[in-house]
C-alpha cells in the first residue's frame, strides 16, 4: 500500500515538471471548511464535526489538475450509543477525543468542458493523517497494546488513500466555489496495534465541505477555461524564437535554466546546488530555504513537522527526540528530560496542582488539593480491644496518622473523642476504661502533631448502644470511637 501512494504522488509530480516545461500554469489558492466524522469501526460512535484546510494546485492540461491539501479536525464521541467491541478497556461510554491533522495530495480530472461553468471532477490523492485519541479531561493519550501485547499510545503517522468527488462552479474568471465529497481510508501504514485494534477500530475519516478558490496565473485574453497548454504547444513560432525559449526557459523559477536544470519541478522557494537540485543541510526531509529550522540535529530525525521544526508532542519546551516522557499533560512543568515534578508528592504534577504545597501523605482530588470534607461527619473507629484493654490497634492506627496530617493544616478545628464500651462488667468499670480508650486516642494524635488543647477526650461508659449487647457481634460495635469534629 505505502509503495502504491508513493507511485501516485511520483507520477504527479513528473506530469507537474512536464507541464511545467509547457506552458506558464494557473495556479489556484483556497480555503474550504464543512463537516467530518470517522466510521465503519466496532468501538466508537463519532460524532459529525467541523473541519477547516487549505488547498493550492495548478492545471497540467487536458482538464487534469494537480494539488496539495491540509486539514485538521476534533471529532468527539456520542457517549449514548452503545460499542459492540472495546479497544482492551476503551469503550464508547467514555468520553473520547479524536484529534487529527491531514496533509496530502491529489489529481483529479474534469469530466465535462473544460469551458464550462459547472463541471464535475473525480479524483485520488494520498498521504499522510497526523492523529491521536485523547482524554479530553486530562489532554493525555489513551493507551492500547501492540501485537507483542505491549502497551502503545493509541495515537500514530497513518498513510491514506483518498478518493473524492468534487462540483465546481466558475462563479468569475479567477473565482470559484468547490464542493467536495471526500473518503480517507486508514491503510494501517504507519501504524503498531495489536491485530484484534486493527480490526475493530474506524478506518474511513469522511468530509464533505465547501471551497472558495483563487486562480493565479496567466490565462487567454478572452477569459475561456480552455486547454492553455495545448494551446501554447499549437501557437506557430520563428525557429530562432523558440530555441532562445528552451534556452532561457526556467520552469521552477530557481536560477537554472531548464537545459542545465537536473530537477526541473523544484519547489518554490528552496535554495538549489548547481544542478537545480535543492539543498537539506540537515537531512530531515525539507528543502533549505523552506526550512524554518535548518539546523535539526540528526537526533530529530523523522520528528520533524511540515517546517522543519523539531515535534513537541506534549508542548512542555522538550522536543519528542529528547523528551522521555513525550506524552504528558499540557500544562505540567517539567524537568531537563521532559518528566513532570511534583514538588510535593500527590500524584498531581506541578502546573496542574492547585495546590503544590500539599503535607506529604495527605489524600488529595483530581486538582492537587486535600479534601476536608471529611471534617463534615463523625469520624468511627470500631477497635478490636481484647477485654479490659485501651490498646489502638494497628488498622486503627494508620487512621488516626492520616487524620493528623489533615489536622495539621487546619488548625481551627476542635474535636471530641467519644469512647463507648460493652455492657460486659459494671457501670463503674466501664466508664473507668472508656476513659482510658479516649485519652489513649487523644495521645496518639497529640504524638502524629495535634495540639493537646485542641482535643477534648469524653469517656461514655456503656450508654447509647449502637447494636444489641446480647450477642459477641453487637458488643464489638458498641466497643468504639466516635471522633466529632467542631469548626
Amino acid at each position: 500500500m505505502r509503495g502504491t501512494l508513493t507511485l501516485i504522488l511520483a507520477g504527479a509530480i513528473c506530469l507537474c515538471g512536464i507541464a511545467a516545461v509547457a506552458s506558464e500554469i494557473p495556479f489556484s489558492l483556497g480555503v474550504y471548511g464543512g463537516g467530518q466524522t470517522l466510521r465503519l469501526g466496532d468501538v466508537f460512535a463519532f460524532k459529525t464535526e467541523a473541519t477547516y484546510g487549505a488547498r493550492g494546485g495548478f492545471q497540467l492540461g487536458s482538464g487534469f489538475e494537480f494539488g496539495l491539501d491540509v486539514s485538521f479536525v476534533k471529532l468527539g464521541n456520542d457517549e449514548d450509543k452503545d460499542s459492540t467491541a472495546a479497544l482492551g478497556t476503551l469503550r464508547n461510554d467514555i468520553p473520547l477525543t479524536f484529534k487529527a491533522t491531514r496533509v496530502g495530495a491529489y489529481i483529479e480530472k474534469k469530466i465535462w468542458n473544460a469551458e464550462s461553468r459547472f463541471n464535475l471532477s473525480l479524483g485520488l490523492g494520498g498521504g499522510m493523517l497526523y492523529w491521536k485519541m485523547l482524554d479530553p479531561s486530562t489532554d493525555s493519550i489513551y493507551q492500547t497494546v501492540n501485537n507483542d501485547d505491549r502497551p502503545v499510545q493509541l495515537k500514530a503517522s497513518e498513510l491514506i488513500l483518498s478518493p473524492q468527488l468534487n462540483l465546481h462552479w466558475q462563479m468569475m474568471r479567477r473565482i470559484s466555489w468547490t464542493g467536495m465529497i471526500r473518503g480517507d481510508y486508514l491503510t494501517g501504514g504507519g501504524v503498531d496495534f495489536a491485530e484484534a485494534v486493527e480490526s475493530a477500530r474506524d478506518r474511513w475519516l469522511f468530509t464533505a465541505a465547501l471551497g472558495l478558490n483563487f486562480h493565479i496565473g496567466s490565462r487567454g485574453a478572452s477569459g475561456a477555461w480552455q486547454d492553455e497548454r495545448a494551446e501554447i504547444i499549437n501557437r506557430p513560432r520563428p525557429q530562432t524564437a523558440a530555441a532562445r525559449t528552451a534556452r532561457d526557459r526556467d520552469s521552477d523559477a530557481d536560477g537554472i535554466t531548464d537545459d542545465k536544470d537536473r530537477c526541473a519541478s523544484t519547489r518554490a522557494g528552496a535554495v538549489v546546488d548547481k544542478n537545480g537540485c535543492p539543498l537539506d543541510s540537515d537531512g530531515d526531509g525539507v528543502y533549505d530555504g523552506l526550512d524554518d529550522c535548518p539546523d535539526s540535529p540528526r537526533e530529530a530525525l523523522g520528528l520533524v513537522d511540515i517546517n522543519g521544526c523539531p515535534v513537541d508532542s506534549d508542548f512542555d519546551g522538550v522536543p519528542d527526540y529528547l523528551d522521555a516522557c513525550p506524552s504528558d499533560p499540557v500544562g505540567a512543568q517539567v524537568d531537563a528530560r521532559g518528566c513532570p515534578l511534583d514538588g510535593d508528592k500527590d500524584g498531581v504534577p506541578d502546573g496542574l496542582d492547585d495546590c503544590p504545597s500539599t503535607l506529604a501523605g495527605a489524600q488529595v482530588d483530581r486538582h492537587g488539593c486535600m479534601d476536608l470534607k471529611v471534617f463534615d461527619q463523625p469520624m468511627l473507629l470500631y477497635i478490636d480491644y481484647p477485654p479490659g484493654s485501651f490498646e489502638v490497634d494497628n488498622r486503627n492506627k494508620e487512621r488516626l496518622q492520616k487524620l493528623a496530617t489533615l489536622l495539621q493544616v487546619v488548625p481551627d478545628i476542635t474535636l471530641e473523642v467519644l469512647a463507648y464500651s460493652d455492657d460486659i462488667g459494671t457501670e463503674v468499670a466501664n466508664l473507668k476504661l472508656s476513659e482510658k480508650r479516649a485519652n489513649r486516642v487523644r495521645d496518639f494524635l497529640v504524638a502524629y502533631g495535634v495540639a493537646t488543647d485542641r482535643i477534648r477526650p469524653v469517656g461514655k461508659g456503656e450508654v447509647d448502644p449502637v447494636a444489641s449487647n446480647q450477642t459477641a457481634e453487637g458488643r464489638a460495635k458498641n466497643r468504639r470511637i466516635e471522633i466529632i469534629f467542631h469548626k
